[in-house]
């Protein structure tokens, strides 16, 4: 036990002996590492050395303009698979990309879902349409039967009419139909009323005769006591009975003469002219009636037609669910531009709309090559402009290329990714495409603008703006002095310098530190204008801020990335903490009207709300 303690013990002395050594290690690493921080910050505090300012020499030779441009190929022949549901649908099936397709093979294959559901209800729509139609049909042709008969018995009824009055006048009721029996002559009934009438009083006469006659006789046997007095007597009633009877019979055809002939025909001619109205009236209603009915069969077939027809365009929708390829080729997915301006490619899931492409197959006849074209390099590029293209895919390769389109409406997807960009679409063709090239392929563009021989050139960050006058920094004697230089064409790299510098003059890549640029001289001002155009300088050359070489720099050519001067323009303002950039042009106030004013107000409060502050007004050097 002993034993154990003691090398217990001794191992915990050799553990605290390294733990020392360790802390002093420790410590002095800390204090080396102060040691050379203190001879660090006595570095940077203590006097500053003088910086000499790099330069580049003037060169004379051939330069080439061009302007290079990104894009993707596509095949100048190809069909397009689209969708052609109407709305949306997604894509439940989709074949792999690249695919070697066999004409009739699955390409696609879209949700139709609720459209099946639709034509289970459409073909049920149908059914009761047509059920609708042929009752139309029928209540249409019984409503035709039924007018027939209404205007058989109003016809039948005027000519019952015409032949009660020709058979009262005794005239033929249609002469015109049998002039040989309108000819003879028939009594009529007013014929027979008249004759009756006549007779009539010819026979009272008659009886009135015999009346008197047996009275006279009566009174001679009275006389003689030959019969009784009340013999006598009823012979007097019967000669006074005769004689009214007589009377009447004379008042009666007075009355028939008079009146009763009249009265009859004017009945009897207003009934047919009641009978040949209604013979209208019933023709008429018999139209309408048709009217109404066949009104609702063409209404009913109509809606036949229509539900049919909707039926047949669901079938159709269905049927374009799946989406076969019309011949072989390769398959290659569409690229949707989504609404940061970005192309995604289409997959399964996917939601696509009618007439959205879903897919193309290359066809043999050429590549074109779709890039996107900033709006400050439109001036230089124009339809025709021969093209030196590099694919990705080809390192170490060069194809030739032509412009074959420049859009003249800037893409819309470019406003919603950057508003404050424009790009515009360009087609470039490959005049000696190679079977390896597939659509899709990045690659660059560089479209040769002008080749310049014998030229005086520098690089693009050695041009300032001073005063709205392009200006270099020349290098003499170790000291710098201020040159204005005319510029011409520029590219990413250099700009052509017409006059101002000689070959072989060293120009300053940057300002001296005490550079302050002038602001551009206010331009005349039109009445209603705000912004006149600064003055000509290569694309990319803006204002050097206040008093900062690294203002200086952004403001400066060298920013070879930036498309614009006015971009360049407003960036050099912030750094440089000086509104504008050399290339700004601020405009007299004092020539605002009110209306210039309160626009003028709007505009600046626009863009401090969009980010564009620090006081810069947008420079004109890049237009």
């Amino acid at each position: 036990m002993r034993l154990i303690l003691t090398r217990t013990m001794g191992r915990g002395r050799v553990e605290e002996r390294r733990g020392g050594v360790l802390l002093v290690l420790l410590i002095a690493c800390v204090a080396a590492f102060g040691v050379w921080r203190f001879d660090l910050l006595e570095g940077l505090i203590g006097e500053p050395e003088e910086v000499a300012i790099e330069g580049a020499p003037v060169r004379r030779g051939d330069l080439r303009i061009s302007e290079l441009v990104r894009g993707n190929m596509e095949a100048t022949d190809r069909i397009e698979l689209k969708s052609e549901i109407e709305g949306r649908s997604t894509i439940i099936y989709l074949a792999e990309e690249g695919t070697a397709l066999e004409a009739g093979d699955l390409v696609a294959e879209l949700d139709v879902s609720q459209l099946e559901d639709d034509l289970v209800r459409q073909e049920i729509e149908v059914k009761n349409a047509e059920a609708a139609f042929t009752k139309a049909r029928e209540q249409y042709d019984i409503q035709v039967i039924q007018n027939e008969s209404d205007l058989a018995l109003a016809e039948l009824a005027l000519d019952l009419a015409r032949l009660d009055l020709a058979k009262y006048t005794g005239l033929h009721p249609d002469p015109e139909e049998d002039p040989e029996d309108a000819e003879e002559e028939v009594a009529g009934e007013w014929d027979n009323e008249l004759l009756k009438a006549e007779e009539n009083v010819l026979l009272r006469e008659e009886d009135l005769a015999a009346a008197q006659k047996e009275l006279d006789w009566s009174k001679k046997l009275l006389d003689g006591g030959f019969v009784q007095k009340n013999e006598y007597e009823g012979n007097v009633l019967a000669e006074q009975r005769a004689s009214i009877q007589l009377g009447q019979a004379r008042r009666d055809l007075d009355l028939l003469v008079t009146f009763g002939n009249r009265r009859r025909l004017a009945e009897l001619r207003a009934d047919v002219d009641t009978k040949i109205r209604d013979v209208t009236k019933t023709e008429k209603q018999a139209m309408a009636r048709l009217a109404d009915y066949e009104a609702a069969r063409e209404s009913a077939r109509y809606k036949l037609d229509r539900e049919r027809q909707q039926l047949e365009e669901l079938r159709g929708q269905v049927g374009k669910s799946k989406i076969y390829a019309p011949e072989p080729g390769l398959l290659v997915y569409a690229r949707e531009r989504s609404r940061w301006g970005s192309g995604d490619t289409i997959e399964e899931g996917d939601e696509v709309r009618e007439r959205q492409e879903i897919a193309t197959i290359p066809r043999a006849g050429g590549m074109t090559v779709r890039a996107s074209i900033h709006e400050t390099k439109l001036k230089k590029i124009t339809t025709g402009l021969p093209c030196v293209i590099t694919v990705d895919a080809f390192q170490g390769r060069t194809f030739e290329g032509r412009v074959d389109f420049v859009a003249v409406v800037a893409d819309s997807g470019s406003w919603r990714s950057n508003p404050n960009q424009r790009l515009y679409k360009a087609d470039i063709s490959l005049l000696e495409p190679t079977r390896e090239m597939r659509p899709g392929m990045s690659c660059s563009v560089e479209i040769l603008v002008k080749d310049l021989s014998d030229t005086l050139y520098v690089p693009r960050q050695c041009v300032f703006l001073d005063g709205g006058q392009p200006i270099v920094f020349v290098s003499e004697n170790g000291q710098s002095s201020r040159r204005e230089v005319e510029v011409g064409l520029d590219n990413t790299k250099w700009v052509s310098i017409s006059s101002g510098v000689e070959e072989g003059d060293i120009v300053l890549l940057a300002p001296p530190p005490d550079f302050e640029p002038a602001p551009a001289p206010e331009p005349e001002m039109a009445p209603g204008a705000f912004q006149g155009a600064g003055p000509k300088a290569p694309a990319g050359a803006g204002g050097a801020g206040g008093g900062s070489r690294g203002g200086s720099r952004e403001g400066s050519m060298a920013r070879g990335g930036r498309e614009s001067g006015r971009e360049s323009g407003r960036e050099s303002g912030r750094e440089g903490g000086r509104p504008g950039g050399a290339g700004g042009k601020r405009p007299d106030a004092s020539q605002f009207t009110d209306a210039q004013r309160a626009e003028r107000m709007n505009k600046m409060r626009e863009r401090k709300a969009s980010g564009g502050g620090g006081g810069s007004t947008r420079g004109e050097a890049g237009q």
